[in-house]
């Protein structure tokens, strides 16, 4: 019978991910760096939405404010390790009085990528009503623009659409804010306290394909996404040295006489790992 040998794991590894647009590669807004699963609107333009997650576009103004296209808010910081984005509302910081306007509700699908936080909680404004509001817990708001000459409130919850009928509302918007800061709403000053929670934000999670993407990441590629020409729409691509993929840069083959098996998905420790041959 023939002796055992040891014989190392073959890794092929591409060495850099050309295949993957520069711009994508490099693309930054002040000091903030945009990575995927966010895209620049700049970075590409033939393809934009290549560099990242569909519907996670960012703008750039003035070289130095994020705007989170999808919902036209600020972004004030992206956690890759953590998979967050911080946002706060762009209305916010238009506001020249404690009377915040702002336009929209924000809207987060359950099937997107991005979900709102557990460290989340909301406030409820209700503009221009006919009635006065009877809750404990309405604050009226004061300085609301000459246009709003009936009273406006902010409601410290939830709130519901039957409040603003009651009260003959011409609009309520729910806003997400950190729950720490309306928890201390009392340290933010009186006369802009409803403007500065709202400035200071709320948390959305990510983690599209992250699985994915780390093994991507792992094998020196670049995650993006590209239009499936197999079955249509868009798929997850890793640009690599070569080309993109489907899922990793190069390979990782244990040379048996009869077989070839893709080991990448193990941990990157594992990779030093050694086989016996029976020869």
């Amino acid at each position: 019978m023939a002796p055992l040998l040891l014989l190392p794991v073959l890794l092929l590894f591409a060495t850099a991910a050309d295949g993957y647009p520069s711009a994508c590669r490099n693309a930054t807004c002040g000091e903030q760096t945009i990575a995927y699963p966010f895209w620049l609107n700049s970075s590409s333009s033939a393809s934009p939405s290549s560099c990242g997650y569909p519907g996670l576009g960012l703008a750039c103004e003035n070289n130095t404010t994020l705007i989170f296209l999808a919902q036209s808010h600020r972004v004030s910081s992206i956690d890759y390790d953590t998979h967050t984005i911080s946002l706060a509302d762009a209305d916010a910081f238009t506001t020249t009085t404690g009377c915040p306007l702002l336009d929209f509700n924000l809207t987060i699908d359950t099937i997107s990528a991005l979900q709102l936080s557990h460290a989340d909680s909301n406030i409820t404004f209700f503009y221009d009503c006919k009635k006065n509001a009877s809750w404990t817990s309405a604050v009226e708001l004061s300085s609301c623009p000459a246009a709003y000459n009936k009273s406006s409130y902010v409601f410290q919850g939830d709130g519901y659409a039957g409040e603003a009928y009651e009260f003959e509302c011409q609009a309520a918007v729910v806003a997400p804010v950190l729950e720490v800061h309306k928890k201390g709403l009392a340290d933010f000053p009186l006369a802009t306290r409803y403007v500065d929670v709202l400035k200071a934000g709320f948390e959305l999670n990510y983690s599209p394909n992250s699985d994915q993407c780390g093994r991507c990441e792992r094998s020196s590629g670049w995650c993006g996404y590209r239009d499936n020409q197999t079955h249509g729409g868009i798929g997850f691509s890793c640009f690599c040295d070569g080309g993109p993929t489907t899922d990793h840069c190069g390979t990782c083959v244990v040379c048996l006489p009869s077989s070839r098996v893709n080991c990448f998905g193990a941990p990157a420790s594992m990779f030093r790992c050694k086989f016996l041959i029976n020869g």
